[in-house]
């Protein structure tokens, strides 16, 4: 369910038509029912961009992305259907209200923890810079080469030894104990609300949106076995979906569209203060493949910039396949005169940094480059085994112009000729393909209104017109279907029944195909699907299904009547299956005379 109850939802509608929303982004004309304008999602000199207020819906033409207007907020402003609710309402001048109490209740105390983080990182910050307990992390901050406006712009801070301290501040500014067990700043278990940081120097870290949701701390005292610690996760931070130096990066990422990654927190203070403003690194884990969407939404290309050590090397090969993977392009900088980018600023300078930064090789170089290392390329054998390294990174580039480029580059690396590189290829993905599962090739078929299955023309008619779905669901199931985008669809509408959602756009979040999503919303546009004698094409549609369920059953029957003769099945069993062959003939009729 939406956070969002779908009285919001239409209130917001009801006050904002979907051009009067994408007017301010993208110049619109109208022509008979509908506005056009040049596409926002993909370069165009021919306006292919349509919105139709009547429907409610925008689509391109030429990139094929379409939706209703919490849609368009959210690829045009990189936001969740949350956020881009938020966006309209305030838009729209509708107060947002819950779905439910308890929704309400989580979403206060939410706001209230939140207010917490802001409010401890600031006395955190504050301690740093001006109490006498912070004297050592502040000589520490100088000798990390950590200037002021550095300091200000990340707010760090520092956690003090008095186990009392942050507790009574806390305290004093009205928070329960019962809140202050909930937020994660204090040791699970512990008596007397003893402190999850003390005497460590702090990281806050910040969502995009600039909310402080935890904390990173390094150890002052050097007898800690751990050097770090982070926050353990909490109803607002969750660390597969979050970037230290994200929300510092954004102006650079909306100016250059692209990003540094790096491995640790003062990686990346170091590469902002060398001017270097577009550098994140993950928490306390890999780089995942959350972050890797959440990067896509400012950034075209990525830097990586791991440790020079093991760890490092297979964190930057993981990297680059994600990185592939989702279309964005991939570098890699390699520092040879220091272990990490920190290391570097310390004892080298800005300068050095910047310079070393300016250096880059293609995500395909480093990988080959680094596989050539590894074997004897002497023996014939070991040119097969690069081969094999680079391979899912083949596999992850969707242009065909792209991965014969890298081809091309693989073959003059290993001395063989592009046809043989192609030939194994080619006899690989043959060999993949064969083992695929149904929802990996079905994620990689292209559905267009010109090559839809019968399946699915029944379930974008329903889609079209759900209050006919009701009746529709007493007569086929989800099983007699066969093909899975129409089964997806038919979830969809169930889910929506079962949940009373009937409003369009909630409906359409409910897709988890974009493909898919595009392709009814393409429908909505159309006209195909609302003809003027509804009941009727619903009632075609039932009988085509239930008839090639019929069909099937029949040539599976037929099959085992055939095989008895071979395989000496009893002969009442050889009645059964004969009787129930005259049952499907009957059913048959039935539907042809229906």
């Amino acid at each position: 369910m939406p956070l969002y109850s779908e009285s919001v939802i239409e209130q917001i509608k009801n006050r904002l038509t979907i051009s009067e929303v994408i007017s301010p982004y993208v110049r619109l004309t109208r022509k008979g029912d509908r506005y056009w304008g040049l596409c926002p999602f993909h370069h165009e000199k021919t306006p292919s961009f349509t919105v139709k207020d009547d429907g409610g819906f925008y689509k391109c033409f030429g990139c094929g992305k379409g939706g209703g207007m919490f849609d368009f907020i959210m690829e045009y402003e990189k936001v969740e259907f949350k956020e881009a609710v938020e966006i309209l309402a305030k838009k729209a001048g509708v107060e947002l209200t819950v779905e439910s109490d308890r929704e309400r209740e989580q979403n206060n105390r939410r706001k209230t923890i939140q207010e917490l983080y802001n409010r401890i990182a600031e006395s955190y910050h504050s301690i740093l810079l001006n109490n006498a307990s912070a004297t050592q992390a502040r000589e520490y901050m100088t000798k990390r080469g950590i200037s002021a406006e550095t300091c200000e712009k990340f707010k760090l801070g520092f956690a003090p030894d008095n186990p009392k301290a942050i507790y009574n501040v806390l305290k004093k500014n009205g928070y329960s104990d019962d809140l202050l067990r909930d937020s994660n700043l204090f040791s699970k278990g512990a008596e007397d609300f003893y402190p999850f940081f003390r005497n460590r120097f702090l990281f806050p870290i910040r969502t995009w949106q600039g909310d402080i949701v935890a904390f990173s701390g390094r150890d002052m005292t050097g007898t800690d076995k751990a050097k770090y610690k982070n926050s353990s996760e909490t109803m607002l931070y969750s660390k597969r979906h979050v970037l230290f130096g994200l929300y510092e990066s954004l102006p650079e990422f909306k100016k250059r569209e692209e990003v540094i990654l790096c491995e640790g927190n003062f990686d990346v203070i170091s590469l902002h203060q060398a001017g270097l403003a577009y550098a994140v690194a993950p928490l306390g884990t890999s780089f995942t493949p959350e972050q890797t969407q959440l990067l896509k939404r400012w950034c075209r290309r990525a830097y990586i910039l791991f440790d020079s050590d093991s760890a490092g090397q297979e964190a930057t090969k993981k990297a680059l396949l994600l990185c592939q993977q989702n279309d964005i392009e991939n570098r890699v900088i390699t520092l040879t005169t220091a272990k990490d980018a920190s290391q570097m600023l310390e004892e080298q300078g800005a300068q050095a940094l910047v310079n070393a930064c300016n250096n880059s090789t293609t995500g395909f170089s480093y990988l080959v480059h680094s596989a050539k290392k590894k074997y004897d390329l002497r023996q014939p054998k070991s040119k097969t085994s690069v081969f094999k390294e680079v391979k899912p990174y083949l596999d992850a580039t969707t242009s065909s112009i792209e991965r014969q480029g890298y081809i091309k580059y693989l073959a003059e690396e290993l001395g063989v000729s592009e046809e043989q590189i192609l030939n194994d290829y080619a006899k690989q993905k043959t060999e993949r393909t064969a083992t695929d599962t149904e929802d990996t090739v079905r994620a990689h078929r292209k559905i267009s209104l010109l090559n839809i299955t019968r399946d699915l023309n029944a379930m974008l008619l329903l889609m079209n017109n759900r209050t006919e779905f009701d009746s529709f669901r007493t007569r086929v199931r989800i099983d007699y279907l066969t093909d899975p985008d129409a089964q997806m669809l038919y979830a969809v509408l169930e889910n929506a029944c079962r949940e009373g959602i009937s409003d369009t756009d909630l409906i359409l979040q409910m897709i988890g195909n974009e493909e898919l999503k595009n392709l009814v919303v393409e429908s909505f546009s159309t006209g195909m699907f609302t003809p003027p004698d509804l009941q009727d094409a619903v009632e075609d549609a039932v009988n085509a299904i239930l008839t090639e369920r019929l069909l099937e059953k029949r040539r599976r029957i037929q099959g085992l009547i055939s095989h008895g003769g071979i395989d000496g099945i009893s002969e009442n069993q050889m009645l059964e299956l004969m009787e129930a062959l005259q049952d499907c003939d009957r059913e048959l009729q039935a539907l042809k005379r229906d």
